[in-house]
C-alpha cells in the first residue's frame, strides 16, 4: 500500500513540475551519457535531422529543447503517455510503424529503454528491428539502449535477432566504440550503435 501511495505521490510532482514548464532528468549514468554525450552529438550533425524515439516518459519531455531544430517524433504504445512525446507523436506499436511514414524516411532512431521492459519476446524484437530498418534512409543509424542482465533480457538479442543482422556496427566517434557498457550501472545499461548501409 505504501508503494501505491508513493506512484501516487511521484507521478503528481512530475505532472505539477511537466505542468510548470519544467525539464525532469531521470537521473542515472546511462542517461547521463545519453542526453550529454549521444544526443548532442547526433544533433549537432545536418545529416541527422529526421529523428525517431521509440518510448516516452516524463523524463523524456526535455528532448523537445533538445532536438528543437530537428524533425523530432516519438512513438508510444501507452495513450497515456501522450503528454511526454513529441510534436509529431504516434500511438502505436514499433511493429506498426510503417503504416504511419515512408521507407527510409528517419536518419536517426533511439530504441532506449525498451527491450526487456514491454518488448520483450524474440517474435516482437526482430519485428521492431525489422522496422527500424525499414524506417531509416541508406545509411542511416539506429541506438540501441538496453540492460544486459537476465532480468531484464528475455533473450540473447544480439546473437537471435535476425533482422538485427541487416545492420552494420557503426563507430561511435565520441566514445571511439559501437558497443558502450555505462560505466556504474547495476542494471549494466549499454548501448549499441548500427548503421543501415543500403
Amino acid at each position: 500500500m505504501m508503494s501505491a501511495l508513493r506512484r501516487k505521490i511521484s507521478a503528481l510532482k512530475h505532472r505539477i513540475l511537466l505542468f510548470m514548464g519544467l525539464d525532469l532528468y531521470l537521473d542515472s549514468p546511462d542517461r547521463t551519457i545519453l542526453e550529454q554525450e549521444i544526443i548532442p552529438y547526433f544533433r549537432d550533425l545536418s545529416e541527422f535531422h529526421k529523428i525517431l524515439f521509440v518510448g516516452c516518459d516524463w523524463y523524456t519531455t526535455s528532448y523537445k529543447k533538445l532536438l528543437k531544430n530537428k524533425e523530432y517524433w516519438t512513438i508510444e504504445i501507452d495513450p497515456k503517455k501522450r503528454q511526454y512525446g513529441s510534436d509529431k507523436h504516434i500511438v502505436d506499436g514499433i511493429q506498426n510503424l510503417s503504416l504511419h511514414i515512408e521507407p527510409g524516411y528517419f536518419d536517426l532512431i533511439f530504441f532506449n529503454g525498451v527491450f526487456g521492459f514491454g518488448l520483450n519476446t524474440k517474435d516482437d524484437t526482430d519485428k521492431a528491428f525489422q522496422a527500424y530498418f525499414d524506417a531509416l534512409r541508406t545509411r542511416g543509424v539506429l541506438v540501441f539502449g538496453w540492460n544486459d542482465i537476465s532480468e531484464y533480457k528475455p533473450f540473447a538479442v544480439l546473437e537471435e535477432c535476425d533482422n538485427l543482422q541487416k545492420f552494420q556496427s557503426y563507430t561511435f566517434p565520441p566514445l571511439n566504440t559501437s558497443h558502450y557498457l555505462t560505466p556504474e550501472t547495476p542494471l549494466r545499461h549499454t548501448f549499441d550503435f548500427f548503421v543501415k548501409n543500403i
